[in-house]
């Protein structure tokens, strides 16, 4: 009987170790924290109002962060842009809403901030805040007479962190998993213009 080659044995050892590995990069990868179920333009009139849909759940991490007075920003971002045939398609609106998470102990209450309207909200626990984040209804974007009539158009939006925002501690800290670059994929519709 042969006995075998020391490389080809490590080698041996080494296929499951990085079978498990790769397996545990593509789950890691799978488990988003932010995922965009639903986003749609509904009419008034002229003003096109977004509805969106979002599904999340918080990193431990996050949640610590919280707990110790850290304010975690988080935002979404909608394009709406022209398509092109020969050349890169031409963005016609963007906007970023901006709101920021954090914990008052005084109050015993979480607040969302809101950035753009510099309105804040008080929620009796981390879940209610969150679920407030996670249903946007009536948005206002655009008058829908700003598109050309007779141009082919779609929106895209994402949710996540706005890490544009972050506090500082918490880019640089070694206390926390630092992978505090969090958004959903893109999500995209089409958008029907004026006179379609």
């Amino acid at each position: 009987m042969k006995a075998a080659r020391p490389g080809r044995r490590l080698a041996t050892r080494l296929v499951p170790l990085l079978l498990v590995l790769a397996c545990g990069a593509s789950l890691a990868q799978d488990d988003q924290p932010f995922v965009v179920e639903h986003a749609d333009f509904t009419l008034d009139q002229s003003m096109m109002l977004l509805d969106l849909v979002v599904e999340s759940e918080l990193p431990d991490y996050i949640t610590i962060a919280l707990d110790q007075g850290f304010s975690v920003p988080l935002m979404f971002e909608v394009e709406i842009l022209a398509s092109k045939r020969y050349w890169l398609d031409e963005r016609v609106v963007w906007l970023k809403q901006q709101y920021h998470l954090h914990y008052q102990p005084m109050l015993d209450s979480y607040v969302v901030f809101d950035v753009n309207n510099a309105e804040r909200r008080y929620f009796d626990n981390r879940n209610a805040a969150v679920r407030f984040l996670e249903v946007v209804y009536n948005y206002p974007m655009l008058d829908i007479r700003n598109l050309a009539p007779n141009r082919d158009y779609y929106a895209r939006v994402r949710f996540g962190i706005d890490s544009d925002a972050l506090p500082l501690p918490l880019k640089s800290s070694s206390l926390w998993d630092n992978n505090w670059d969090l958004t959903s994929d893109w999500y995209e519709w089409d958008v029907q213009g004026p006179g379609q």
